[in-house]
C-alpha cells in the first residue's frame, strides 16, 4: 500500500512538470516577432567565402555552396552584411550580393531589418559567372517579347564587345558610336569589352604606347555599379529598351566617361 502512495506521488510530481513546461512554452514571449531572420548563402567555386552569422548545415572548406543564418533585431534600422573570402580574389575580381538594397550584383550589401530575407553572394570571376550562380537564376525576369539593348562607347578608342549575342558590337574610334542588340526577355546577357587597337587616339609625346592609359569601364549593368572591364557585364533581357553606355579610364576621355554616369541603374543607386 505504501508503494503504490509513493508511485502516486512520482506520477503526480512527473505530470507537474510537464503541465508547467507546457505553460512555459505556450505563455513565453514569441522571440520571432522582436527578431529579423537573414539567410545567407555563399555560391562560388573560385573562393570559399566566409558568412556572417550562425552555420547552417555543413560547409566543408571546398564546398562550392555553404549557407549561414544571420538573426538581428527586427528594428527597421539599416545594417551592413559583410561576406570575406577566405583567400585572395584574382585580380579584377570581387564578390556580388544579391539581394541587397544596393540592386543585382552589387559590390556591397546592406538590409533592412524590418522581415526575414534571403542573400547571396558570389564573385564575378568567370567560373561564377558561366554556372549562372545566385541572383543570375534568382533575379532572372519572367519570358516574354524581346526588346532591345542599346550600346554607346563614349570613347575615341577603338573597342569591340563580345558575349553571348550574334551581333556584331563596337567601336570604330568614333566617339559617341552605338550599336544595338535584340535581346529576349527572360535572358541574361553577358557583355565583354575587349581593344581592338593599341593605336593612341590621343598621342602624346609624354604617353607610352599601347594600352597603358586606358581601362574600360561599363555603366548600366545589372551586375552593379560601374566596374571595369575585367569583370563581365550582365544585362537581364526585357522588353522594353535598355542602354550599356563603355567608356575608359583615359585621363584624355574623363569628360566623355562622366556622360556614362546617367545610365547607372536606378536600383543600384
Amino acid at each position: 500500500m505504501q508503494r503504490l502512495g509513493v508511485r502516486a506521488a512520482v506520477v503526480a510530481v512527473v505530470l507537474l512538470i510537464v503541465a508547467a513546461g507546457s505553460a512555459y512554452l505556450l505563455l513565453r514571449p514569441d522571440e520571432s516577432a522582436d527578431s529579423v531572420r537573414f539567410a545567407l548563402v555563399a555560391d562560388s567555386r573560385l573562393s570559399a567565402l566566409a558568412l556572417p552569422g550562425d552555420p547552417d548545415g555543413t560547409c566543408e572548406a571546398d564546398a562550392s555552396v555553404c549557407r549561414s543564418v544571420l538573426r538581428v533585431e527586427k528594428n527597421g534600422e539599416v545594417r551592413k552584411v559583410l561576406v570575406t573570402a577566405r583567400d585572395a580574389l584574382p585580380e579584377g575580381v570581387r564578390l556580388a550580393y544579391w539581394g541587397c538594397r544596393e540592386g543585382p550584383g552589387s559590390s556591397a550589401c546592406t538590409v533592412r531589418q524590418d522581415r526575414d530575407a534571403t542573400i547571396c553572394v558570389t564573385t564575378t570571376g568567370p567560373v561564377d559567372v558561366a554556372r549562372k550562380a545566385c541572383g543570375n537564376k534568382a533575379a532572372r525576369p519572367a519570358a516574354g517579347g524581346p526588346g532591345k539593348l542599346t550600346v554607346i562607347f563614349q570613347t575615341k578608342w577603338k573597342i569591340d564587345l563580345f558575349g553571348n549575342f550574334k551581333e556584331s558590337c563596337g567601336s570604330d574610334g568614333t566617339l559617341g558610336k552605338k550599336c544595338e542588340i535584340p535581346v529576349k526577355q527572360g535572358k541574361i546577357y553577358y557583355l565583354r569589352a575587349q581593344p581592338a587597337s593599341a593605336d593612341d587616339p590621343y598621342a602624346h609625346p609624354a604617353r607610352k604606347p599601347g594600352f597603358s592609359y586606358m581601362y574600360v569601364q561599363y555603366e548600366g549593368c545589372n551586375s552593379g555599379l560601374g566596374h571595369g572591364d575585367s569583370i563581365t557585364c550582365a544585362v537581364f533581357g526585357s522588353a522594353g529598351k535598355s542602354t550599356v553606355c563603355v567608356s575608359t579610364g583615359d585621363e584624355f576621355e574623363q569628360k566623355s566617361a562622366r556622360a556614362c554616369l546617367a545610365y547607372r541603374r536606378t536600383e543600384t543607386p
